[in-house]
């Protein structure tokens, strides 16, 4: 396979500016997919897994074959890919034909055209766990091969690592922004039931939960329609404490 360790670090500098531009981690590892290819020149197809608890995906690849190959390995649970994801070391397949440990992704691979494959963790500080995999027509692999691709992943492994994290923390940004929305609509919702009520706090949100729980409706959906009608959107629906 040819390459020189200039192809490496170009195809790196290449990558670094694509992970510096994305904004979601789906872009992250399809870019990380493609630099694999190209790094890898006899390599036929890429695809990168992303395993989290037991829950394995293809979160990117360069070809069909490649994500088939995958998800028969996800539907058996085992092979090559979630081998590298979950021990964290390399594994590579020479020749398909001679391979034994993993029978059902072995025949899908033979079946897709490919005589062989790999997989190589990529290291990343995060709650899952990540393996660029990779399939080949060529029956061969050698030192230069195995060394490229550890230092790609190597070199990026601390890179996806961070988007992962970006990612998940800006989800929890989201919940949060979202929680306090609806804790906001809510106080307001309940300053109109007092009002009409001239009850406490807690007896016009006892109001507004029985209302909620009566007309099937959201808590906060509900207080955003008060909320709304009182702002000159409608007439505001009145709740009144029942007595006994």
């Amino acid at each position: 396979m040819d390459g020189t360790d200039e192809s490496v670090e170009v195809t790196t500098a290449r990558l670094h500016a694509e992970l510096v531009r994305a904004t979601e981690v789906q872009h992250v590892v399809q870019a990380l997919a493609d630099a694999s290819a190209t790094v890898l020149r006899a390599v036929n197809e890429t695809s990168v897994t992303l395993r989290r608890g037991r829950n394995a995906t293809t979160v990117a690849a360069t070809g069909d074959r490649a994500r088939r190959c995958d998800e028969v390995e996800y539907a058996a649970d085992a092979g090559p890919c979630l081998t590298a994801a979950d021990t964290g070391a390399t594994v590579l397949i020479p020749d398909l034909a001679a391979e034994h440990r993993w029978p059902a992704w072995r025949d899908a691979a033979v079946d897709a055209g490919f005589v062989c494959a790999g997989a190589f963790p990529v290291p990343v500080d995060a709650d899952v766990s990540v393996a660029i995999n990779v399939y080949s027509e060529t029956p061969r692999w050698d030192a230069d091969d195995v060394e490229r691709i550890e230092r790609l992943t190597a070199d990026l492994g601390r890179v996806v690592g961070y988007s992962l994290r970006l990612t998940e923390l800006s989800r929890r940004t989201a919940d949060l922004q979202a929680a306090l929305e609806s804790r906001g609509v809510i106080d307001q919702a309940v300053g109109v039931v007092m009002a009409q009520n001239r009850c406490g706090a807690d007896d016009a949100l006892d109001l507004l939960r029985r209302a909620s729980q009566t007309r099937n409706v959201k808590l906060r959906d509900l207080a955003r329609e008060i909320v709304a009608q009182v702002g000159g959107e409608g007439r505001a629906p009145t709740f009144v404490a029942r007595s006994g």
